[in-house]
């Protein structure tokens, strides 16, 4: 610690205050664009207020709320770094190049542990990853389909996936671990 902060330390001991926080930790920034994903329980980063029923009406129809919450627009995710996967699957109409940054990532941003993670869907359908499941793939939250974003109406604003092993067709039990219309995720 700097000589200077040492100084704003002790003098703040002296008077009986705490120390003024950072008017905002590093990585913590709020979205300038639309959310596309919140991230909330156990989280160590918050850049958004806690639920609110009156203005959090889809949290409310979901029954979902929370006291602390990191959220992300596009900008955010895609800032985190993006990878490319190539995926193919016998029941879609070919290949599909979905790219976005790695859940790894996402979580580590929002300040989560390596614990389990649940996911929740537009419609509602929710999924819940333990540790083990997360730590067996290297899972990449799709923000895009061959370079454009995914549709609401199709499987957007948000796709979990991964890239199956030995470069092969995904299998059906493979696919059907892949949330997709995901906008909520809570860790712990």
């Amino acid at each position: 610690m700097s000589d200077k902060g040492l100084a704003t330390l002790f003098l703040c001991a002296v008077l009986g205050l705490a120390p003024a926080a950072p008017a905002q930790a590093a990585g913590t920034k709020a979205p300038a664009g639309g959310v596309l994903l919140t991230v909330a329980g156990a989280v160590a980063h918050v850049n958004r207020p806690a639920y609110d029923e009156k203005r959090d009406v889809f949290f409310k129809y979901h029954e979902r709320s929370f006291e602390k919450a990191f959220a992300f627009d596009r900008a955010m995710l895609e800032d985190l770094g993006v990878v490319e996967v190539r995926i193919d699957y016998a029941g879609w109409d070919g290949p599909k190049r979905l790219s976005g940054p790695r859940l790894v990532d996402v979580l580590e941003a929002a300040g989560c542990g390596n614990g389990p993670i649940a996911t929740l869907a537009l419609d509602g359908f929710g999924t819940e990853f333990s540790a083990a499941k997360l730590a067996a793939h290297d899972w990449v939250l799709s923000t895009r389909d061959g370079g454009r974003p995914h549709d609401i109406g199709g499987r957007g604003p948000l796709w979990l996936v991964f890239d199956p092993p030995g470069d092969r067709p995904a299998t059906a039990e493979e696919e059907s671990m892949w949330p997709w219309q995901l906008f909520f995720i809570r860790c712990g």
